[in-house]
């Protein structure tokens, strides 16, 4: 009878890692498919992302947001251990009370005007003529021929990403610096992601000097 022999060679030291970086987001695929994305790029065993995905709508998702700042606390990590609620405006009733939420409870913000896929387009192209979110949709998957699959919208084009994220970050930044001089700030078009993204590779990067 065949038996499965079991290695007796010294196991790895398993490295516990540096920090926690937990996101709760509105969308079930689209936007964790891009952090996992994100992950494999940035990051190793010394940043834990944990997702909490398909929360609902913003209050719901900075409540969530909430209670996982509360369980983080308990099992700290690090000093760059942090929470965020990431959430579309779209046409959502409790845009601007979710957000009063989560800056009064500590909860970082990565939210989009009109949504998560202006982000996307960012790593393609320059934005910044107001538009819908269903507008917004349709230019990412002309952009991106992966986005739409098997009736689920994803964006993870590890190959744009990798080249094409320093842009995005960029042209974010321009977003935001353009509608507060329009009087506008944070709204249509604008997103506040490249604060998670880069909250991430900061910490990443950190982690690694400390090694």
């Amino acid at each position: 009878m065949n038996r499965r022999t079991r290695s007796v060679g010294r196991r790895r030291p398993v490295r516990r890692p540096a920090a926690r970086i937990v996101v709760a987001t509105e969308g079930a695929s689209t936007e964790p498919a891009y952090l996992r994305a994100l992950n494999r790029l940035f990051a190793d065993e010394s940043v834990r992302l944990e997702l909490v995905s398909g929360v609902g709508d913003p209050r719901a998702v900075v409540e969530q947001a909430i209670e996982e700042l509360a369980k983080s606390k308990r099992d700290p990590l690090g000093n760059d251990d942090s929470v965020w609620a990431m959430f579309d405006r779209d046409a959502h009733d409790r845009f601007a009370e979710a957000k009063d939420l989560a800056r009064g409870n500590g909860i970082g913000l990565a939210v989009s005007d009109p949504c998560f896929e202006l982000w996307g387009i960012f790593h393609y192209r320059d934005q910044q003529a107001p538009l819908d979110r269903h507008e917004c949709q349709r230019m990412l998957e002309e952009l991106c021929p992966g986005y739409e699959r098997k009736g689920r919208k994803l964006f993870g084009d590890m190959q744009v990403i990798e080249q094409h994220y320093a842009d995005a970050v960029r042209r974010a930044r321009q977003s935001l610096d353009n509608r507060s001089a329009e009087g506008n700030p944070e709204g249509n078009p604008s997103t506040t992601v490249y604060r998670l993204t880069e909250g991430l590779r900061r910490a990443v990067d950190r982690a690694k000097e400390e090694l």
